[in-house]
């Protein structure tokens, strides 16, 4: 990589002589598209290197009470027309979620939750919903798949409930789960503009 703060050419390890597409200044660097993200690497940390992950989707922040609720596939999705939010989380208290957990981001490909850890094991029978109660909101069977699921610090010493970090990633939406899920981001969220998180 060689870069005179104005121009920047990046050379590929396939094709020597390739450049990357679409090199663009953002607020930390510079943002890669068309490259292969291995050769991405971020120099800030003194006596580091920390890989940048490329993005496929651009991320949103989620400022209202969005859910995620992972269920098995022999549960029926919620029925939540015309229902009062009482009614609403006894529909969800009656699915018997597998997680359930308030979403922190999301993107077109996937989105990242907090949840309390569960007993219950996740089998290749589970699908995503995602619900926003206060408007009516809600996307079901959403088929995914899980990036990681990891411990977070434990912000009440003592605390017996062990909270956990998942991100998933959508797998083979329908036409029309894609563009209802688009039309409630734009709706719904605003978009992160650092590069920091995973999703």
């Amino acid at each position: 990589m060689v870069s005179d703060m104005n121009d920047l050419i990046v050379i590929g390890k396939g094709n020597p002589f390739q450049l990357a597409d679409d090199v663009e200044p953002i607020e930390e660097g510079y943002d890669f598209t068309g490259i292969d993200d291995s050769l991405l690497l971020n120099f800030n940390e003194p006596g580091r290197k920390r890989r940048i992950e490329h993005r496929n989707h651009k991320r949103f922040n989620l400022g209202e009470d969005v859910f995620a609720l992972i269920r098995s596939t022999s549960t029926v999705p919620l029925n939540i027309r015309r229902k009062s939010m009482g009614c609403i989380a006894c529909a969800v208290f009656n699915a018997k979620p597998a997680r359930l957990g308030r979403i922190d981001n999301i993107s077109m490909g996937g989105l990242m939750f907090e949840h309390i850890a569960g007993k219950t094991q996740l089998n290749k029978a589970v699908v995503l919903d995602i619900l926003l109660a206060d408007c009516r909101f809600y996307l079901a069977n959403i088929p995914f798949k899980i990036k990681d699921d990891v411990v977070l610090p434990d912000d009440i010493p003592g605390s017996t409930f062990e909270m956990r970090r998942m991100r998933l990633e959508f797998h083979n939406l329908s036409a029309y789960q894609q563009a209802r899920l688009n039309k409630f981001i734009l709706n719904h969220s605003t978009e992160i503009y650092e590069i920091s998180g995973k999703v």
